[in-house]
Protein backbone atom coordinates (compact mmCIF):
# COMPACT_ATOMS: atom_id res chain seq x y z
CA UNK A 1 0.00 0.00 0.00
CA UNK A 2 1.58 3.05 -1.10
CA UNK A 3 0.24 5.83 0.86
CA UNK A 4 1.06 9.65 0.83
CA UNK A 5 0.34 11.88 3.81
CA UNK A 6 -0.36 15.57 3.05
CA UNK A 7 0.25 18.14 6.06
CA UNK A 8 -0.79 21.97 5.17
CA UNK A 9 -0.11 24.36 7.55
CA UNK A 10 -0.74 28.75 7.31
CA UNK A 11 1.66 30.87 9.08
CA UNK A 12 -0.97 32.38 10.81
CA UNK A 13 -1.87 28.62 12.36
CA UNK A 14 1.56 28.01 13.90
CA UNK A 15 0.55 28.95 17.02
CA UNK A 16 -2.37 26.36 16.77
CA UNK A 17 -2.85 22.72 17.23
CA UNK A 18 -2.10 22.39 13.48
CA UNK A 19 1.67 22.05 13.64
CA UNK A 20 3.49 20.07 10.31
CA UNK A 21 4.85 17.57 13.31
CA UNK A 22 1.92 17.04 14.92
CA UNK A 23 -0.08 16.41 11.62
CA UNK A 24 2.40 14.14 10.42
CA UNK A 25 2.64 12.13 13.97
CA UNK A 26 -1.40 11.37 14.30
CA UNK A 27 -0.72 10.10 10.04
CA UNK A 28 1.83 7.87 10.95
CA UNK A 29 0.09 6.25 13.74
CA UNK A 30 -2.76 5.95 11.91
CA UNK A 31 -0.39 3.96 9.02
CA UNK A 32 1.39 1.79 11.77
CA UNK A 33 -1.69 0.86 13.04
CA UNK A 34 -3.21 -0.44 9.23
CA UNK A 35 -0.13 -2.00 9.11
CA UNK A 36 1.15 0.55 6.02
CA UNK A 37 4.90 1.45 6.10
CA UNK A 38 5.44 2.62 2.52
CA UNK A 39 4.51 6.54 3.26
CA UNK A 40 5.45 9.65 1.19
CA UNK A 41 5.41 12.82 2.59
CA UNK A 42 3.75 15.80 0.88
CA UNK A 43 4.21 19.35 3.17
CA UNK A 44 3.19 22.76 2.09
CA UNK A 45 4.08 24.90 4.88
CA UNK A 46 3.13 28.77 4.69
CA UNK A 47 -0.06 27.98 2.11
CA UNK A 48 -3.89 28.76 2.05
CA UNK A 49 -6.09 26.25 1.67
CA UNK A 50 -8.37 28.53 -0.53
CA UNK A 51 -6.94 27.07 -3.85
CA UNK A 52 -5.01 24.42 -5.47
CA UNK A 53 -1.43 26.56 -6.16
CA UNK A 54 0.19 24.50 -3.72
CA UNK A 55 3.75 23.14 -4.57
CA UNK A 56 3.34 19.55 -2.69
CA UNK A 57 -0.55 19.51 -3.93
CA UNK A 58 0.49 19.81 -7.50
CA UNK A 59 3.30 17.30 -6.91
CA UNK A 60 0.78 15.07 -5.23
CA UNK A 61 -1.33 15.21 -7.92
CA UNK A 62 1.16 14.37 -10.45
CA UNK A 63 2.35 11.42 -8.49
CA UNK A 64 -1.79 10.06 -8.57
CA UNK A 65 -1.58 10.69 -12.21
CA UNK A 66 1.56 8.36 -12.81
CA UNK A 67 0.13 5.57 -10.54
CA UNK A 68 2.78 5.97 -7.62
CA UNK A 69 -0.20 6.74 -4.99
CA UNK A 70 -2.82 4.09 -3.66
CA UNK A 71 -3.64 6.36 -0.91
CA UNK A 72 -4.40 9.93 0.72
CA UNK A 73 -4.15 10.51 4.22
CA UNK A 74 -5.04 14.06 5.60
CA UNK A 75 -5.27 14.82 9.55
CA UNK A 76 -8.46 17.30 8.86
CA UNK A 77 -10.35 17.89 6.34
CA UNK A 78 -9.53 21.24 5.66
CA UNK A 79 -5.84 20.82 5.36
CA UNK A 80 -6.90 19.29 2.32
CA UNK A 81 -8.60 22.53 1.05
CA UNK A 82 -11.21 25.10 2.79
CA UNK A 83 -12.64 25.40 -0.76
CA UNK A 84 -15.62 22.57 -1.20
CA UNK A 85 -15.76 23.00 -4.77
CA UNK A 86 -11.84 22.19 -5.05
CA UNK A 87 -12.28 19.17 -1.90
CA UNK A 88 -14.98 17.73 -4.41
CA UNK A 89 -12.61 18.05 -7.45
CA UNK A 90 -9.67 16.27 -5.76
CA UNK A 91 -11.86 13.44 -4.52
CA UNK A 92 -14.15 13.17 -7.93
CA UNK A 93 -11.40 13.92 -10.57
CA UNK A 94 -8.32 13.13 -8.79
CA UNK A 95 -9.08 10.36 -6.50
CA UNK A 96 -11.57 7.72 -7.46
CA UNK A 97 -10.78 8.23 -11.00
CA UNK A 98 -7.47 6.72 -10.01
CA UNK A 99 -8.66 4.42 -7.38
CA UNK A 100 -6.96 5.93 -4.53
CA UNK A 101 -8.40 5.88 -1.04
CA UNK A 102 -8.49 9.12 0.80
CA UNK A 103 -9.08 9.16 4.80
CA UNK A 104 -9.08 12.43 6.94
CA UNK A 105 -8.43 10.62 10.58
CA UNK A 106 -9.75 13.44 12.64
CA UNK A 107 -12.98 13.20 11.03
CA UNK A 108 -13.13 9.59 10.46
CA UNK A 109 -13.88 10.06 6.70
CA UNK A 110 -13.35 6.71 4.57
CA UNK A 111 -14.16 7.17 0.53
CA UNK A 112 -13.49 3.84 0.52
CA UNK A 113 -16.83 3.40 1.73
CA UNK A 114 -20.54 5.04 0.80
CA UNK A 115 -20.87 6.77 3.93
CA UNK A 116 -17.08 8.46 4.08
CA UNK A 117 -18.17 9.73 0.42
CA UNK A 118 -21.29 11.24 1.30
CA UNK A 119 -19.65 13.00 4.28
CA UNK A 120 -16.98 14.71 2.22
CA UNK A 121 -19.58 16.87 0.78
CA UNK A 122 -20.93 17.62 4.11
CA UNK A 123 -18.02 18.02 5.93
CA UNK A 124 -16.23 20.50 2.63
CA UNK A 125 -19.41 23.05 3.06
CA UNK A 126 -18.25 23.53 6.46
CA UNK A 127 -14.33 24.48 5.46
CA UNK A 128 -15.34 26.48 2.70
CA UNK A 129 -17.62 28.17 5.51
CA UNK A 130 -15.30 28.78 7.57
CA UNK A 131 -12.62 29.67 5.01
CA UNK A 132 -14.76 32.34 3.73
CA UNK A 133 -15.86 33.96 6.97
CA UNK A 134 -11.48 33.99 7.39
CA UNK A 135 -11.08 35.69 4.04
CA UNK A 136 -14.14 38.79 4.69
CA UNK A 137 -13.10 39.17 8.21
CA UNK A 138 -8.93 39.51 6.66
CA UNK A 139 -10.00 41.61 4.18
CA UNK A 140 -11.51 44.29 6.28
CA UNK A 141 -8.34 44.07 8.46
CA UNK A 142 -6.02 44.50 5.60
CA UNK A 143 -8.42 47.54 4.35
CA UNK A 144 -8.71 49.55 7.62
CA UNK A 145 -4.41 48.27 7.89
CA UNK A 146 -3.53 50.05 4.91
CA UNK A 147 -6.42 52.29 4.51
CA UNK A 148 -5.80 54.15 8.28
CA UNK A 149 -2.35 52.88 9.43
CA UNK A 150 -0.97 53.27 6.11
CA UNK A 151 0.60 50.09 6.56
CA UNK A 152 2.05 47.66 3.21
CA UNK A 153 -0.75 44.29 3.09
CA UNK A 154 1.13 42.24 1.18
CA UNK A 155 3.25 39.36 2.50
CA UNK A 156 6.96 39.24 3.13
CA UNK A 157 7.53 37.44 -0.51
CA UNK A 158 5.79 40.11 -2.68
CA UNK A 159 7.58 43.02 -0.68
CA UNK A 160 8.56 45.62 -3.40
CA UNK A 161 12.35 45.77 -3.96
CA UNK A 162 13.89 48.63 -2.63
CA UNK A 163 12.39 47.97 1.14
CA UNK A 164 12.16 45.23 4.09
CA UNK A 165 8.92 44.27 5.04
CA UNK A 166 8.89 44.45 9.43
CA UNK A 167 5.67 43.30 11.56
CA UNK A 168 1.94 44.01 10.59
CA UNK A 169 3.14 45.52 6.70
CA UNK A 170 5.50 48.08 8.22
CA UNK A 171 7.99 49.08 5.17
CA UNK A 172 11.36 50.32 5.60
CA UNK A 173 13.86 51.79 3.50
CA UNK A 174 16.40 48.92 2.36
CA UNK A 175 19.53 51.37 2.17
CA UNK A 176 21.27 48.92 0.10
CA UNK A 177 18.77 49.25 -2.47
CA UNK A 178 17.68 52.82 -2.13
CA UNK A 179 20.25 54.46 -4.48
CA UNK A 180 19.51 51.75 -7.39
CA UNK A 181 16.03 52.62 -7.21
CA UNK A 182 17.01 56.06 -7.31
CA UNK A 183 19.44 55.71 -10.29
CA UNK A 184 17.16 53.65 -12.51
CA UNK A 185 14.27 56.11 -11.90
CA UNK A 186 16.59 59.28 -13.19
CA UNK A 187 18.50 57.63 -15.78
CA UNK A 188 14.77 56.30 -17.60
CA UNK A 189 13.72 60.31 -17.51
CA UNK A 190 17.45 60.84 -19.43
CA UNK A 191 17.94 57.61 -21.49
CA UNK A 192 13.75 56.68 -22.11
CA UNK A 193 15.47 52.92 -22.26
CA UNK A 194 14.47 49.99 -20.01
CA UNK A 195 17.53 48.35 -21.95
CA UNK A 196 19.94 51.77 -22.16
CA UNK A 197 18.72 51.67 -17.71
CA UNK A 198 19.98 48.63 -17.27
CA UNK A 199 23.48 48.49 -18.88
CA UNK A 200 24.77 51.66 -17.91
CA UNK A 201 23.66 50.57 -13.64
CA UNK A 202 25.23 47.17 -14.32
CA UNK A 203 28.50 49.05 -15.55
CA UNK A 204 27.96 51.08 -12.00
CA UNK A 205 28.44 48.00 -10.04
CA UNK A 206 24.10 47.85 -9.65
CA UNK A 207 23.05 44.03 -9.38
CA UNK A 208 20.70 43.49 -12.59
CA UNK A 209 17.36 43.32 -12.61
CA UNK A 210 15.06 42.13 -15.97
CA UNK A 211 14.33 44.50 -18.47
CA UNK A 212 10.51 43.50 -17.38
CA UNK A 213 10.84 43.34 -13.81
CA UNK A 214 11.98 47.16 -14.35
CA UNK A 215 8.79 48.58 -16.14
CA UNK A 216 6.32 47.51 -13.40
CA UNK A 217 9.01 49.52 -11.01
CA UNK A 218 9.15 51.97 -12.46
CA UNK A 219 5.03 52.73 -12.45
CA UNK A 220 4.88 51.50 -8.40
CA UNK A 221 3.67 54.36 -6.48
CA UNK A 222 5.25 52.77 -3.62
CA UNK A 223 8.31 54.63 -4.08
CA UNK A 224 6.61 58.07 -3.98
CA UNK A 225 5.34 57.13 -0.13
CA UNK A 226 1.47 55.33 -0.77
CA UNK A 227 0.18 52.15 -0.36
CA UNK A 228 -2.42 49.90 -2.07
CA UNK A 229 -5.18 47.49 -1.41
CA UNK A 230 -7.94 46.75 -3.86
CA UNK A 231 -6.42 48.89 -6.85
CA UNK A 232 -6.57 52.28 -4.75
CA UNK A 233 -3.68 53.90 -3.31
CA UNK A 234 -3.76 55.73 0.15
CA UNK A 235 -0.64 57.12 1.95
CA UNK A 236 1.53 55.11 3.30
CA UNK A 237 3.16 55.39 6.69
CA UNK A 238 7.09 54.66 5.40
CA UNK A 239 9.27 56.98 3.93
CA UNK A 240 9.51 57.53 0.04
CA UNK A 241 12.08 56.78 -2.05
CA UNK A 242 12.12 59.20 -4.68
CA UNK A 243 9.85 62.73 -5.45
CA UNK A 244 6.75 62.54 -7.00
CA UNK A 245 7.95 65.03 -9.31
CA UNK A 246 10.87 62.48 -10.51
CA UNK A 247 7.96 59.76 -10.46
CA UNK A 248 5.50 61.55 -12.63
CA UNK A 249 8.54 62.67 -15.27
CA UNK A 250 9.74 58.80 -15.44
CA UNK A 251 4.99 58.32 -15.91
CA UNK A 252 5.66 61.20 -18.41
CA UNK A 253 8.49 59.09 -20.67
CA UNK A 254 6.61 56.10 -20.69
CA UNK A 255 3.45 57.14 -21.91
CA UNK A 256 5.39 59.04 -24.61
CA UNK A 257 6.92 56.00 -25.54
CA UNK A 258 4.31 53.45 -25.71
CA UNK A 259 1.80 56.15 -27.83
CA UNK A 260 4.87 56.57 -30.04
CA UNK A 261 5.57 52.93 -30.39
CA UNK A 262 2.02 51.65 -30.66
CA UNK A 263 1.84 50.86 -34.56
CA UNK A 264 5.35 51.41 -35.34
CA UNK A 265 8.23 49.58 -37.11
CA UNK A 266 12.05 50.97 -36.59
CA UNK A 267 14.30 49.73 -39.25
CA UNK A 268 16.63 48.14 -36.70
CA UNK A 269 13.74 45.83 -34.77
CA UNK A 270 14.22 43.34 -37.53
CA UNK A 271 17.06 44.43 -38.81
CA UNK A 272 18.57 41.61 -41.12
CA UNK A 273 16.22 38.99 -40.71
CA UNK A 274 13.56 39.16 -43.30
CA UNK A 275 14.80 37.79 -46.16
CA UNK A 276 13.00 36.23 -49.84
CA UNK A 277 11.61 33.36 -49.87
CA UNK A 278 12.36 33.43 -53.88
CA UNK A 279 15.58 34.54 -54.09
CA UNK A 280 17.39 34.59 -50.81
CA UNK A 281 18.14 38.37 -50.57
CA UNK A 282 17.29 40.51 -48.07
CA UNK A 283 14.61 42.81 -47.92
CA UNK A 284 15.25 46.70 -46.76
CA UNK A 285 12.94 48.96 -44.86
CA UNK A 286 11.66 52.19 -47.11
CA UNK A 287 9.00 55.08 -46.99
CA UNK A 288 7.23 56.97 -49.11
CA UNK A 289 4.42 60.10 -48.54
CA UNK A 290 1.16 59.90 -49.61
CA UNK A 291 1.01 63.46 -51.53
CA UNK A 292 -2.82 63.60 -51.01
CA UNK A 293 -3.26 63.22 -47.31
CA UNK A 294 0.73 63.79 -46.34
CA UNK A 295 1.06 60.66 -44.24
CA UNK A 296 4.06 59.08 -44.69
CA UNK A 297 3.85 54.66 -44.62
CA UNK A 298 6.44 52.64 -44.56
CA UNK A 299 7.80 48.84 -46.60
CA UNK A 300 9.61 46.36 -46.92
CA UNK A 301 11.12 45.69 -50.69
CA UNK A 302 13.27 42.57 -51.63
CA UNK A 303 16.43 44.24 -52.68
CA UNK A 304 16.26 42.20 -55.80
CA UNK A 305 13.28 43.80 -57.08
CA UNK A 306 14.38 46.83 -55.37
CA UNK A 307 17.51 47.47 -57.31
CA UNK A 308 17.72 44.56 -60.35
CA UNK A 309 20.26 45.98 -62.44
CA UNK A 310 22.63 44.71 -59.48
CA UNK A 311 21.43 41.32 -60.35
CA UNK A 312 21.58 39.36 -63.15
CA UNK A 313 17.94 38.73 -62.85
CA UNK A 314 15.03 40.97 -61.30
CA UNK A 315 12.78 39.72 -58.05
CA UNK A 316 8.87 39.71 -57.92
CA UNK A 317 8.40 38.37 -54.74
CA UNK A 318 5.57 40.52 -53.03
CA UNK A 319 6.99 44.06 -50.94
CA UNK A 320 5.26 44.27 -47.33
CA UNK A 321 3.89 47.00 -45.16
CA UNK A 322 6.24 47.34 -42.21
CA UNK A 323 2.92 47.63 -39.86
CA UNK A 324 1.41 44.34 -41.22
CA UNK A 325 4.58 42.68 -40.44
CA UNK A 326 5.12 44.08 -37.12
CA UNK A 327 1.33 43.08 -36.23
CA UNK A 328 1.73 39.55 -37.55
CA UNK A 329 5.36 38.97 -36.13
CA UNK A 330 4.60 40.40 -32.52
CA UNK A 331 1.43 38.83 -32.06
CA UNK A 332 2.93 35.39 -33.41
CA UNK A 333 5.73 35.99 -30.17
CA UNK A 334 3.52 36.88 -27.63
CA UNK A 335 0.97 33.94 -28.27
CA UNK A 336 4.31 31.18 -28.52
CA UNK A 337 2.94 29.72 -24.61
CA UNK A 338 -0.30 28.07 -26.27
CA UNK A 339 0.60 28.09 -30.55
CA UNK A 340 3.54 25.73 -30.07
CA UNK A 341 4.99 26.71 -33.16
CA UNK A 342 8.35 26.41 -31.16
CA UNK A 343 9.27 22.75 -30.08
CA UNK A 344 12.27 22.82 -27.81
CA UNK A 345 14.74 20.41 -27.86
CA UNK A 346 14.43 17.61 -25.21
CA UNK A 347 17.28 15.22 -25.20
CA UNK A 348 19.28 17.16 -22.84
CA UNK A 349 21.55 16.44 -19.69
CA UNK A 350 18.33 15.40 -17.35
CA UNK A 351 17.91 17.08 -13.93
CA UNK A 352 16.73 15.33 -10.66
CA UNK A 353 13.83 17.69 -9.73
CA UNK A 354 12.47 14.95 -7.30
CA UNK A 355 15.95 15.54 -5.22
CA UNK A 356 15.76 19.30 -5.16
CA UNK A 357 12.54 19.40 -4.26
CA UNK A 358 12.77 16.89 -0.98
CA UNK A 359 15.85 18.96 -0.14
CA UNK A 360 13.68 21.70 0.03
CA UNK A 361 10.76 20.09 1.84
CA UNK A 362 13.78 19.37 4.09
CA UNK A 363 14.61 22.67 4.68
CA UNK A 364 11.07 23.80 5.20
CA UNK A 365 10.31 21.16 7.69
CA UNK A 366 13.40 22.46 9.81
CA UNK A 367 12.77 26.40 9.71
CA UNK A 368 9.14 25.05 11.08
CA UNK A 369 10.58 23.09 13.32
CA UNK A 370 12.68 26.43 14.52
CA UNK A 371 9.76 28.37 14.78
CA UNK A 372 7.32 26.13 17.07
CA UNK A 373 10.31 24.54 19.28
CA UNK A 374 12.86 27.18 19.52
CA UNK A 375 11.02 30.77 19.20
CA UNK A 376 12.07 31.99 15.58
CA UNK A 377 10.65 35.08 15.40
CA UNK A 378 7.29 35.04 13.07
CA UNK A 379 9.07 37.92 10.57
CA UNK A 380 12.19 35.36 9.83
CA UNK A 381 9.88 32.73 9.17
CA UNK A 382 7.76 34.37 6.90
CA UNK A 383 10.99 35.36 4.86
CA UNK A 384 12.65 32.11 4.89
CA UNK A 385 9.07 30.18 3.78
CA UNK A 386 8.35 32.56 1.11
CA UNK A 387 12.12 32.65 -0.36
CA UNK A 388 11.95 28.32 0.17
CA UNK A 389 8.40 28.33 -1.26
CA UNK A 390 9.33 30.14 -4.25
CA UNK A 391 12.33 27.99 -5.16
CA UNK A 392 10.06 25.25 -4.60
CA UNK A 393 7.05 26.38 -6.97
CA UNK A 394 9.53 26.94 -9.94
CA UNK A 395 11.15 23.59 -9.81
CA UNK A 396 7.83 21.45 -9.79
CA UNK A 397 6.38 24.41 -12.17
CA UNK A 398 9.59 23.02 -14.72
CA UNK A 399 9.17 19.59 -13.92
CA UNK A 400 6.00 19.36 -15.13
CA UNK A 401 6.54 19.98 -18.67
CA UNK A 402 10.48 18.76 -18.74
CA UNK A 403 13.19 16.80 -17.26
CA UNK A 404 15.81 19.25 -18.35
CA UNK A 405 17.14 22.36 -17.42
CA UNK A 406 14.83 25.23 -19.55
CA UNK A 407 16.61 27.83 -21.60
CA UNK A 408 15.80 31.27 -20.90
CA UNK A 409 13.82 31.38 -23.96
CA UNK A 410 11.35 28.76 -22.58
CA UNK A 411 11.82 30.46 -18.96
CA UNK A 412 10.22 33.70 -20.77
CA UNK A 413 7.66 32.00 -22.30
CA UNK A 414 6.47 30.72 -19.01
CA UNK A 415 6.84 33.75 -16.94
CA UNK A 416 4.97 35.74 -19.52
CA UNK A 417 6.39 37.47 -22.54
CA UNK A 418 5.49 41.36 -22.64
CA UNK A 419 3.03 43.53 -24.44
CA UNK A 420 5.74 44.39 -27.79
CA UNK A 421 3.18 46.85 -28.78
CA UNK A 422 4.07 48.84 -25.84
CA UNK A 423 7.86 48.55 -25.09
CA UNK A 424 10.48 50.60 -26.30
CA UNK A 425 12.87 50.26 -29.47
CA UNK A 426 15.27 48.69 -27.21
CA UNK A 427 13.01 45.73 -26.10
CA UNK A 428 11.29 45.19 -29.15
CA UNK A 429 14.54 44.26 -31.11
CA UNK A 430 16.11 43.02 -27.58
CA UNK A 431 12.85 40.21 -27.47
CA UNK A 432 12.93 39.74 -31.02
CA UNK A 433 16.87 38.79 -31.58
CA UNK A 434 16.23 36.34 -28.49
CA UNK A 435 13.40 34.20 -30.43
CA UNK A 436 14.02 34.92 -34.32
CA UNK A 437 16.65 33.70 -36.35
CA UNK A 438 14.95 34.71 -39.73
CA UNK A 439 11.88 35.96 -41.38
CA UNK A 440 11.19 34.26 -44.53
CA UNK A 441 8.75 36.22 -47.05
CA UNK A 442 6.55 33.66 -49.00
CA UNK A 443 4.28 34.39 -51.95
CA UNK A 444 1.43 34.32 -49.19
CA UNK A 445 2.54 33.78 -46.03
CA UNK A 446 5.62 34.43 -43.27
CA UNK A 447 7.60 31.58 -42.17
CA UNK A 448 9.86 32.29 -39.06
CA UNK A 449 12.73 30.68 -38.32
CA UNK A 450 13.13 30.31 -34.24
CA UNK A 451 16.31 30.21 -32.29
CA UNK A 452 16.27 26.62 -30.98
Amino acid sequence: MKVALYARVSTEQQIENYSIPLQKERMKAFCLSKGWDDMTEYVDGGYSGSNLNRPALQQLQKDIADKKINAVIVYRLDRLSRSQRDTLYLIEEMFLPNNVEFISISETIDTSTPFGRAMIGVMSVFAQLERETITERLRSGRLKMVKDEGLWAGGAESCPYGFTRLKRGKLVINEDERAHIVRIFEEYVILKSYIKVQKKLEKEGFKPLAEWRIIPLLKNRVYIGEVSFGGEWYKGAHEPIISTELFNQAQKVNEHLKYKNYGKIKNNVFRRKVVCGLCGETYRSYSQKDLKTQTRYFYMVCCRRKMPARYESKCFNRNIQRTDLEEEIFNRIMNLEVSGEIEFNKKRTPVDYSTKIKALDEKINKILDLYIESGLPKETLDVKLADLNQQKEKLITQSKDTDYEITRMEQMIKEGIPNLFECDLDTQTAIVDLFIDKIIVKENSLQIIWNQ
